[in-house]
């Protein structure tokens, strides 16, 4: 085995980056898309209101692992993290990341369209699902010429709707899916979580500054089980507020 072919070597085309305090490490192309702070936020959310729900762990969208890495490496969720994604040269990033982490059995890349979640994945096989889907709607804004940029960032590919609809068919009942989201879209996703019979249990806006507008939202929502709606402390991402 060659250093470029080696699972621990960056490609030409790719950089090697290092996320958290546990050396969670991922593959990422240069020039294509990159995570942002959204996947470490959803990771620690998930994580963290997640605690009481039991059994596998499927991400929808995975990417480069980030989530799905950090849920086992960093913040100590069973599992297994069953990671779905959709595109072919990213889950090939994804499988080396996996073997690279060591997490082999804990994190389990799957090659898929969560649009085809009836015919590729169990029902009700998962205690909680984990999302950080493709945040802008087809038809705002410019969409990138590049695919892997366009899919990962805008509804190109897949919707909330259908997002929402791959977490219902998932989860069992009593399990949750937690979904990070621009604020923007909070009534929307909140009105197809619930008539998906996905109760929404808890809600975090993220803000960049203390006296800044909310720009994204984390949701954690239960299959059939309506226990009322929980609104935590906003997050602030930059000075003093709560962590």
């Amino acid at each position: 085995m060659t250093a470029s072919s080696a699972p621990s070597a960056a490609r030409d085309d790719e950089t090697l980056d290092a996320i958290g305090t546990a050396d969670v490490r991922v593959f990422q192309r240069r020039s294509g898309y990159r995570f942002t702070l959204d996947a470490v936020l959803l990771a620690h959310f998930a994580a963290t209101e997640g605690r009481e729900l039991s059994g596998p762990v499927l991400e929808l969208g995975a990417g480069s692992g980030v989530v799905s890495l950090l849920l086992v490496k960093q913040f100590g969720v069973e599992g297994p993290v069953d990671a779905l994604e959709l595109q072919p040269g990213v889950h090939g990033r994804l499988t080396r990341a996996v073997s690279l982490n060591g997490c082999e059995g804990q994190v389990r890349p799957v090659l898929g369209d969560l649009r085809q979640a009836r015919t590729l994945l169990a029902s009700g096989a998962y205690g909680q699902v984990v999302s950080n889907p493709p945040f802008r709607r087809a038809q705002a804004g410019v969409v990138s010429p590049d695919e892997e940029r366009a899919v990962s960032k805008s509804e190109v590919a897949c919707d909330a709707e259908a997002v929402v609809a791959a977490a219902r068919h998932a989860l069992r009942p009593g399990g949750g899916v937690s979904l990070v989201y621009p604020a923007a879209r909070l009534g929307e996703v909140l009105g197809l979580l619930t008539g998906a019979r996905l109760f929404p249990r808890v809600l975090r806006t993220v803000h960049a500054h203390v006296e800044a507008p909310a720009t994204r939202f984390l949701v954690q929502a239960l299959r059939d089980q309506d226990r009322g709606l929980s609104v935590r402390p906003p997050l602030i991402v930059h000075g003093a507020g709560p962590g």
